[in-house]
C-alpha cells in the first residue's frame, strides 16, 4: 500500500478500492469466487451430460445398425431355406 501525505502533515494508506480490506469486501470477493466456482461446476455437469448423451446416441445407432444387419441376415437365411425346400421337393419328385 502506498502512503499519501496530506497538506496538513497526516498520512493515510490506499489499498484495495482506496481503503482497507473490510469484511464486506471479503464477503463480496468470496461471493464472486463461489459464483464462479458454481458456474464452472454447472458447466462441467452440462458437458458431462452432453458426453453421456452422445455416447447413448452412438450406442443406439450401433444397436439399430446391428438390428438391421440381423434382419438382413434373417431374410438371407429365409431365402436359402426356401431354395433348399425347393430343391428338396424337386429331388422327392424323382
Amino acid at each position: 500500500m502506498k502512503k499519501h501525505k496530506h497538506h496538513d502533515g497526516t498520512t493515510d494508506q490506499s489499498g484495495l478500492l482506496a481503503g482497507e480490506i473490510t469484511s464486506s469486501k471479503v464477503e463480496v470477493i468470496a461471493s464472486i469466487v463461489l459464483t464462479l466456482g458454481y458456474s464452472l461446476s454447472t458447466l462441467a455437469d452440462i458437458l458431462a451430460l452432453q458426453e453421456e448423451e452422445k455416447l447413448a446416441q452412438e450406442n443406439t445407432s450401433k444397436a439399430q445398425d446391428q438390428n438391421l444387419q440381423f434382419r438382413q441376415m434373417c431374410k438371407q437365411l429365409q431365402n436359402v431355406n426356401n431354395r433348399l425346400d425347393s430343391i428338396e421337393r424337386k429331388l422327392n419328385r424323382y
